[in-house]
């Protein structure tokens, strides 16, 4: 079974796109396309803004950094 992208649980959260994740946590864009493609680039509070933002658990993010 694939484990789960950070788009996955972008859209459990009804958020459509990078930009407006962007938006939600004031993370550049450009920033987040990086992220979104490799979710170990991020730092930790990118992490929690993210992670706050599409309402991960903190073990959500955790499997999500340690997919790759």
């Amino acid at each position: 079974m694939n484990k789960p992208t950070l788009t996955t649980y972008m859209t459990r959260a009804g958020i459509r796109s990078n930009r407006e994740l962007a938006k939600l946590t004031g993370i550049a864009c450009r920033t987040l396309d990086r992220i979104v493609e490799d979710p170990r680039r991020a730092r930790g509070y990118q992490l929690d803004d993210i992670g706050e933002a599409c309402g991960m658990t903190a073990e959500e993010v955790g499997n999500l950094i340690l997919r790759g």
